[in-house]
C-alpha cells in the first residue's frame, strides 16, 4: 500500500505525539509499505531533512502557524496543510492515515473534496476535557467537541488509544464497528535494561542511593509536584532515597522555585529522546503519579518505556494502568494523595527481592505486547480489512 500521513507536530520535538507518530511511520515502512507525509516544517532545513531520511519515503513541509489562541498552538498547522492537501492526487494513495488535533475535521473534509477515499484518524484524547485543564474558556469547548466528533465522522475509521474515547463517540452515535481500540507502544531496542552503576556514574549521581524518578512534559496534571510532597515522608524511613525529576514544561520554573531547595530533590532538564533510557534506568522505581482528570483514561507512552527499560512502576490508579495491575510489575497508590504515593513507595523499597522480580516481569512483558509493531499491525489489518 502507499499512505500518505499527516500531523500537525513538529517531529523534531521529542514528545509522546511525535513519538508515536513516526513509530508508526517507520512500522509502516518495516511491513513493506511506502509511506509519504505532510507535516509542519522545523523552520531548519537541517531538522527538516532528518525527519524526511529518518521515517518517511517523501515528505512535502508546510509552514508552522504557532501563535497561541485558544484552540492550541500545534492544531493551527492544520490551516496551512489544507493548501498542500488541495494539490495532492488521491489516485496515488490507498489510505490517509491523519493524527487528529482540535481543527483536523476541516483537513478530513478537504482530503474528502478532493476525492480520498480511505481515511483513518488517530484520536490521543478528548480535545475538551484536556484545554480545560490548559485554561480553554468554557464556550469554547462545545465547538471544540463538534470538530472532534466530525473528524470521526469523516473518517474511514477511527483508532482510539484508549476504551473511553471509544465510549465517548459511540455516545455521540459514532458506530462501534468504525472504532479500532490500539494504545501506545514502546520500541525495546531503544529502551532496555542498562548496568545501574554505570548509568549512575555517567551522570554524576551518588551509586549508593535509592532513586525514585519520573520523566516527561512537566504540565500540572502529570503529578510531580504530587511525588514531590511524598518525599519528607518517604525520606524519614529512608534517607538515602533521592527523587530525580526529568524534563520541562510549563510547570517547571513553578517546581524548581518552590522545591530546589529540597535535599532529596534533585532536577534534570529536559534530555534527548535517544538519551531517555539511560535516565530511566536511573530509577530504581519509575514514577507515573498522573493527575486523572477525565474518566476516559490514559496510554501514556511513558509507561511502556519504563516497563521495556525493566523498571518497577508506582502509578496513581488510573483507568488504563490499573487493568495492568495483575501483570505483576505495577504497584498503584490513590489518585492525588501523596501519602499514600509514600506509603506504597516505602513498601516496595522495603523488598528489593520483590523489585528485582518486578523489573525483570516489565521487561519482558514488554517485549511480548507493547511493541509498535504490534501496534502498527493491528492498524494494518484494520485497512487491508477494508
Amino acid at each position: 500500500m502507499k499512505i500518505l500521513m499527516i500531523s500537525t507536530l513538529n517531529l523534531s520535538l521529542p514528545n509522546g505525539g511525535t513519538v508515536h507518530f513516526t513509530s508508526i511511520a517507520k512500522e509502516f515502512r518495516r511491513a513493506g509499505h511506502l509511506v509519504d507525509a505532510i507535516v509542519p516544517s522545523t523552520d531548519d532545513p537541517q531538522k527538516n531533512q532528518a525527519i524526511a531520511d529518518k521515517f518517511f519515503d517523501r515528505v512535502t513541509f508546510t509552514p508552522s502557524l504557532t501563535r497561541r489562541i485558544p484552540i492550541g498552538k500545534t492544531s493551527l498547522n492544520s490551516l496551512a496543510q489544507i493548501f498542500t492537501i488541495l494539490w495532492q492526487r488521491a489516485d496515488q494513495y490507498d489510505w490517509v492515515y491523519l493524527r487528529s488535533s482540535v481543527i483536523s475535521s476541516l483537513a478530513i473534509a478537504t482530503l474528502r473534496l478532493k476525492g480520498f477515499r480511505q481515511i483513518v484518524t488517530e484520536q490521543n484524547g478528548w480535545f475538551a476535557d484536556e484545554l480545560v485543564q490548559m485554561g480553554v474558556a468554557r464556550p469554547w469547548l462545545n465547538l471544540i467537541k463538534q470538530l472532534q466528533l466530525l473528524d470521526a465522522k469523516l473518517a474511514t475509521f477511527v483508532i482510539a488509544v484508549v476504551d473511553g474515547i471509544k465510549e465517548k463517540l459511540v455516545e455521540h452515535s459514532l458506530p462501534t464497528a468504525k472504532i479500532l481500540v490500539v494504545g501506545n507502544g514502546t520500541d525495546p531496542k531503544i529502551f532496555y535494561p542498562l548496568p545501574r552503576q554505570e548509568i549512575l556514574q555517567k551522570y554524576g549521581l551518588e551509586p549508593n542511593y535509592f532513586y525514585l524518578g519520573l520523566i516527561g512534559d512537566l504540565e500540572r496534571w502529570k503529578g510531580a509536584e504530587l511525588a514531590i510532597q511524598a518525599m519528607p515522608i518517604i525520606y524519614e524511613a529512608y534517607p538515602y532515597v533521592r527523587l530525580l525529576v526529568v524534563g520541562s514544561g510549563r510547570h517547571l520554573g513553578y517546581l524548581k522555585e518552590t522545591y530546589s531547595n529540597r535535599p532529596y530533590v534533585t532536577f534534570m532538564n529536559e534530555v534527548p529522546y535517544e538519551q531517555s533510557n539511560e535516565y530511566i534506568n536511573c530509577f530504581d522505581i519509575a514514577l507515573l503519579p498522573l493527575m486523572e482528570f477525565s474518566n476516559i483514561g490514559f496510554s501514556p507512552i511513558k509507561l511502556y518505556a519504563y516497563a521495556a527499560s525493566g523498571r518497577p512502576i508506582l502509578s496513581s490508579n488510573f483507568r488504563g494502568v490499573r487493568e495492568l495491575k495483575s501483570t505483576g510489575f505495577i504497584t498503584l497508590h490513590e489518585n492525588g494523595n501523596y501519602q499514600d504515593l509514600a506509603k506504597q513507595a516505602i513498601l516496595m523499597i522495603a523488598d528489593s527481592q520483590k523489585l528485582a522480580l518486578m523489573g525483570e516481569m516489565a521487561r519482558g512483558y514488554a517485549e511480548e505486547y507493547f511493541t509498535w509493531e504490534a501496534i502498527a499491525d493491528k492498524i494494518l489489518q484494520r485497512m487491508q480489512q477494508l
